[in-house]
This record gives structure tokens, sequence and C-alpha cells, in this order.
């Protein structure tokens, strides 16, 4: 009798999907995010390759990885398999314990950061709230600013009419001060005219008298009147009379 043809595949061994330095690759990518490199991870970040490959390549990465942190590379080659498993066990777990102390440090980190922010947010609001009163300030001094300006200014135009009307009374008072100056030289010049013509008519009636009085007459002596003088009383009684 003969067999039945062996399953493709079950005859000749198949190579490895996934060759160890891909795989090295692929976790210390996976660390440098941050993250474990589990087997599951380092499967996702390849998108390919078998999880036995795949961990049989990690405990041969987790070892070498041992054997350089420790300063020798090649000494876990030398051990048996227990102890390089229980080697890589302790690596992982040191690698989980620096993986949290890293995320505790983040999140002290991240609280310092919220707290700074906190700070810094309140000494925003309180020279925001400063700027403002500043700014209230301003707005009230450069109110005050203006009123004073227009209240200057209406002085310096009241003081400008005050002198415009100041130079107009004095030119008027120096115009009548000049007319009334050339007023009194008229007027003295009319006195001395008219005293000047007093004189003359007085000298001329005093030679009209000296003129008609006879020659040979002694003048009337005082108190007496002559035959042809009338008294004065005389006339002022008949100009008494007419009136």
């Amino acid at each position: 009798m003969n067999s039945p043809p062996p399953g493709y595949g079950t005859v000749r061994e198949r190579a490895a999907s996934v060759s160890f330095a891909e795989i090295e690759t692929a976790a210390r990518n996976i660390m440098a995010a941050g993250d474990y490199p589990s087997v599951h991870a380092v499967r996702i970040e390849l998108k390919r390759g078998s999880t036995t490959t795949i961990a049989d390549a990690m405990r041969r990465f987790w070892r070498d990885q041992s054997a350089l942190n420790a300063g020798n590379p090649v000494a876990l080659t030398r051990l048996p398999p227990e102890f390089a498993d229980a080697a890589v066990d302790l690596w992982e777990r040191a690698l989980r314990l620096s993986l949290q102390t890293a995320k505790t440090d983040d999140t002290a980190a991240h609280a310092g950061v919220q707290e700074l922010k906190r700070e810094t947010d309140a000494r925003a609001h309180s020279l925001e709230l400063r700027e403002k009163e500043w700014d209230m300030a301003a707005r009230v001094r450069e109110r005050a600013l203006t009123d004073t300006r227009e209240q200057v200014n209406l002085l310096l135009k009241e003081l400008g009419n005050a002198t415009a009307e100041m130079r107009a009374r004095n030119a008027r008072i120096a115009d009548l001060e000049n007319q009334l100056e050339t007023q009194r030289r008229q007027l003295v010049t009319v006195i001395a005219s008219a005293v000047s013509k007093n004189r003359a008519a007085s000298k001329a009636r005093h030679r009209v008298i000296s003129r008609a009085k006879p020659k040979g007459h002694a003048a009337p002596r005082k108190g007496h009147t002559s035959v042809n003088q009338k008294p004065l009383n005389s006339k002022r009684k008949r100009h008494g009379k007419r009136r």
C-alpha cells in the first residue's frame, strides 16, 4: 500500500519569516518610544512573524541586553538556559520597574508643570488686572489733561480778548487826552486872544475918553458929579422902568 503524500511544507524545514536583527530593531524602537517590548508588541511592530520565532529572538535579545548592561557582552552565552531565562526575567522586572519609575517621575513632572501653569495663570491674571487699573488711571489722567488744556485755551482766549479790549481802551484814552490837550491849547489861545482884545479895547476907550475931555476943566473930584454927568443911579432906575 502506498502511503499518502505528506502535506505541503512538512518535508522540508521552512526558514524563519523574520530575522533576529529585525526583531532586535523593532524591540529597540518600542523601548525608545517608552513602551515595554513584549512579544505581542514586537509582532505588531513588525506586522509579520510567528510568535515562537519572536519569543526565541526576544530571549536572546534580553540576554544580550543584560550582558551589555553588565559590561560583558558574551557572558550570557556561556550560561545554561535556566540561568539565562532567570536573568532575562530579572531584566524584564528591572525594565518594568524603570518604566514605572519613569512614569512616576513623569507624573511628578506633569504635576509640577500643572502647578507652574496655575502659578503662571495666577500671575498673568494679576498682571491683567494691574494693566486694567493702569489703563483706567491713564484714561483718567488723559481726560483730566484734556479738560485742563480746554480750560487753559479758554483762559488764553479770554486773556487775549481782555488784552485787545485794554489796548483799545488805552488807544481811546490816548486819543481823548490828545483831544483834551488840543482843546486846552485852543482855549488858552482863545483866552489869550480875548485878553489881548480886551486890553486893546480898554486902551482904545482910555484914548477916546482922554480925547473927549475939554481942556482947562479939572477933573471932578471923587464923590462929586459934573453938571453934564448924570448919576448912575438914575440910569439904572430908568432901565428898571423900561423893563
